[in-house]
């Protein structure tokens, strides 16, 4: 932690009170990342960043006012305040949003040391990315995508009430490529590793992953037209169930934009399914201590039992449905408040993988296409898929060009095979067991 920064928000929060304001707070945030890539046997990215903001929101008679610099010396600092107090006054009264969390220090501990790695070894590192999957498939045509990267960040949080939350990050992390060409036929696909430190980057497995798929795909042909059982790997379900977050949104349902803002206490899902929000689950990668308003995290259930439990709340949208925060304020430097969550841990079912998987279905690993194919609100997606067509645990068919579509409040009600063993993905970020959708529909040849 970095003191100097501590009485940059001191001196931010003392302006706030010289010049008016009812209460205020103050987030910080500070970065340095590096990252490498190679093309055609050379390094064509090497690329040191570093930035830092520091934000102030001001709240002055129930209005809210927002104001940032980019620098951090005094005169700049006092310019932010003026202008979040001026910002204020001229905005709409807020009856909701205030700033109500009193003398809580956190002071979140450090689950990792820095990587003394030299530069020279980082980019023998970066090399060998791309080396080694030409190395090892002459059909390999490119490697497009490459990389290590290293990234260090602070977060800060202070409020004129006392309270002073701190956290710091860092990783590094490892991605590569296959672009293979065979007769008239492409295919791609690649793979990433992150770790804190690079000597747990797995260069081999992000390698191998991407060669292995790529080579598959490339004779890869669509599924028949149809209805077919689906089975997403844990990462494709994570971009899925990621696509549809808002309907855990308290914001939203405050705004009327979660279908959900009605359905608290109702059968939302499979009674199978319980969701969860765990900030500092033993297996995640990231622990989470504090939100953004400086509350403390807690494990939230969101569904249980097929069953809509709760919302994410920030102090405002709690005050809005008279109900307490969940700890799940989100507000970066520059932003106004919002919500947003932390480490998903889907709850194991009752069925063995053996049996799960037991049959015909269609093995999902590669969504292409489904932000611009979902409605947030109705549920309604549509996506290009890659994957395998899959007879009881086994792939007896690479599958591309086919798009795969349907109503994601629908596929929750109907999930009812649910798996006994928990997966993650790559990122250590959502955490499920295996889940059967039945009867998807499958547009191919």
């Amino acid at each position: 932690m970095n003191s100097e920064l501590k009485n940059k928000m001191e001196l931010m929060i003392d302006l706030s009170k010289k010049y008016g304001a009812d209460t205020s707070d103050v987030i910080l945030s500070k970065g340095e990342s590096f990252s490498l890539s190679a093309q055609n046997g050379e390094i064509d990215t090497y690329k040191v960043s570093g930035s830092q903001v520091i934000g102030i929101r001001a709240i002055k008679d129930n209005k809210i006012g927002i104001s940032y610099t980019e620098s951090l010396d005094d005169e700049s600092l006092e310019t932010a305040v003026k202008a979040a107090i001026e910002n204020a006054k001229n905005s709409e009264i807020n009856e909701y949003e205030n700033i109500c969390i009193e003398s809580n220090d956190n002071i979140n501990p450090s689950e990792f040391t820095k990587d003394n790695t030299s530069t020279t070894d980082k980019i023998d590192f970066t090399l060998k990315l791309e080396s080694e999957v030409k190395k090892r498939d002459s059909r390999v045509q490119s490697v497009p995508y490459n990389g290590l990267s290293e990234v260090d960040s602070q977060s800060y949080y202070m409020n004129s009430l006392g309270t002073f939350c701190f956290k710091s990050e860092y990783y590094q992390s490892c991605y590569t490529s296959a672009l293979l060409h065979e007769g008239d036929n492409n295919a791609m696909h690649y793979h990433s590793s992150l770790a804190r430190n690079m000597k747990d980057l797995d260069m081999e497995f992000c390698i191998s992953e991407s060669l292995l798929h790529a080579s598959e795909w490339i004779n890869g042909v669509p599924l028949t037209t149809g209805f077919y059982d689906l089975i997403f790997t844990t990462d494709a379900m994570s971009e899925l169930f990621g696509c549809f977050t808002n309907i855990y949104s308290a914001k939203g349902a405050m705004e009327r934009t979660n279908p959900f803002a009605d359905l608290l206490g109702k059968q939302v899902a499979g009674s199978g399914l319980t969701i969860k929000d765990i900030p500092k689950y033993k297996d995640a990668f990231s622990k989470y201590y504090t939100d953004s308003e400086g509350v403390m995290q807690k494990d939230l259930t969101l569904i249980e039992n097929g069953r809509l439990n709760s919302f994410y709340h920030n102090t405002a949208t709690a005050n809005f449905f008279k109900t307490t925060t969940t700890g799940h304020g989100s507000r970066g430097a520059k932003g106004a408040l919002g919500v947003s969550g932390t480490t998903k841990v889907i709850s194991r079912g009752k069925t063995s993988d053996s049996d799960i998987t037991s049959g015909e279905y269609f093995e999902v690993h590669a969504l292409d296409g489904l932000h611009s194919g979902a409605n947030a609100i109705s549920g309604e997606f549509s996506f290009a898929a890659r994957g395998y067509l899959c007879q009881d645990g086994k792939r007896v068919q690479p599958v591309k060009g086919v798009t795969v579509s349907g109503n994601f409040h629908t596929l929750l009600l109907d999930i009812n095979i649910i798996g006994d063993t928990m997966h993650s993905t790559n990122s250590k970020s959502f955490f499920s067991p295996i889940l059967r959708f039945e009867a998807i529909s499958v547009a191919g040849k």
